[in-house]
């Protein structure tokens, strides 16, 4: 398999019933050391032969496994080992296809071979001259641009300077490791997006992904031992300027038909998941089975609360003082204004409604961003916020201290 979200990876996945249904499979048949060994080989040279040359078939139950395991963890270290460890084996894979015959079919990213005659000589001699100077034959095919795409398409995935492209009649034109790159991204974003849709499923697998998703944290733990605060998906202080747009408007304060839904629903249920458990296991998890004592939520959470609530029109809790009782509720404490731990677990904790409920129940509330993309829940955005800057802080350490990882 070249692209595990490609056009074949999608037939596969539909004649085994759908991806649900895939997953019930994969824990019936897949031994977890299978799908284990995929992360097993970052910081090995070469990939075993075993893994490069695995079926189809295989390929895709033991790396859909994984997929099903990070959904208990989104955007956390377990990811980060899952997606570098595969998308070096993929890489590879497509190297050798090309390598053979030049192809680039059957990926994600719309690719085509370039022709040398697509390209005027006289901009291939500026190309080389400007950017590279005199270089080796073995350098110019290194440097040759064969394939191009769209640049509606190219543009929605690159994130290094237009520069370093060469752009002609609405397409660019990368040379085989821009290429590469530019798949890497799509990997990236389809694997993300396949880890929201799992997340709000999670619940319903079944306890061998929450056993996997154990051992792939035991592994990930090993491996970024080194800068786990950074990537641990844990509780630390909130990140105001990291939440997401429908949050930040909550806190704003907002009119009156908002109020409810904006401060009690929305914002108390992410606060505190974001402050206390920012990656829960599962839905039912309890303020108590996290916390030895309530000052968090006293200290930092319920004056935030108390404050967005002043802000809105009318102030909520000066129109509707029982409504503090209403946010111990939702913190799963039952219908009170003066909780112990020992109440936690009287009522539910509400986990924070999926952006679709927030679009169907508060749309003023719903202004998205690009971060948005892909995100099917608040919090999931939050946690992807967190992720990026403390991955590319990770990067930016390991290139300082002289060479970074491969990934």
């Amino acid at each position: 398999m070249l692209d595990p979200f490609g056009r074949e990876a999608k037939r596969i996945v539909r004649e085994l019933g759908g991806i649900e249904a895939l997953l019930k499979r994969i824990a019936r048949y897949v031994e977890m050391e299978n799908a284990l060994k995929r992360v097993m080989l970052l910081d090995q040279e070469n990939i075993p032969e075993d893994i490069l040359e695995m079926s189809d078939h295989d390929d895709i139950l033991t790396f859909y496994a994984l997929l099903g395991a990070l959904a208990f963890s989104p955007y956390g270290i377990e990811m980060e080992l899952v997606r570098r460890s595969n998308a070096k084996i993929y890489r590879e894979r497509i190297k050798e296809m090309i390598k053979k015959s030049g192809s680039v079919s059957g990926l994600t990213v719309p690719l085509e071979p370039t022709k040398s005659t697509e390209i005027p000589e006289r901009d291939r001699t500026i190309l080389e001259k400007s950017l590279h100077g005199e270089i080796s034959a073995k350098d110019r095919e290194k440097y040759r641009l064969k394939y191009h795409i769209k640049l509606s398409s190219f543009l929605r995935l690159w994130e290094g300077s237009l520069k370093e492209v060469y752009i002609r009649k609405g397409y660019a034109y990368l040379t085989e490791e821009q290429a590469l790159r530019l798949w890497e991204k799509a990997f990236e974003r389809n694997l993300e997006r396949s880890v929201n849709l799992l997340y709000e499923i999670r619940d319903e697998l079944p306890e061998y992904y929450s056993k996997l998703y154990e051992k792939l944290s035991e592994l990930a733990r090993e491996r970024f031992k080194e800068r786990l605060g950074r990537f641990s998906g844990e509780a630390q202080p909130l990140r105001f300027e990291l939440f997401p747009p429908c949050v930040k408007e909550a806190l704003k304060g907002v009119p009156s038909g908002l109020r409810n839904y904006a401060i009690t629903v929305l914002l108390t249920s992410f606060l505190s998941y974001a402050r206390i458990c920012p990656n829960p296991s599962r839905r039912d998890v309890r303020i108590k089975d996290c916390l030895s004592d309530l000052s968090v939520i006293e200290r930092e959470i319920l004056p935030v609360i108390i404050e967005a609530g002043n802000r809105c029109k009318p102030p909520l809790f000066e129109d509707q003082p029982h409504e503090i009782k209403n946010i111990w509720y939702h913190l799963g404490f039952g219908l009170t204004d003066k909780p112990t731990l020992e109440d936690s677990g009287n009522s539910t904790w509400y986990f924070p409604p999926n952006c679709d409920k927030i679009r169907a129940n508060a749309p003023q509330l719903c202004k998205p961003d690009r971060h948005c993309r892909a995100i099917k829940n608040p919090l999931t955005y939050y946690l992807r916020r967190l992720y990026l800057e403390n991955r590319a802080k990770g990067s930016q350490k390991e290139g300082s201290e002289g060479g970074g990882e491969n990934g």
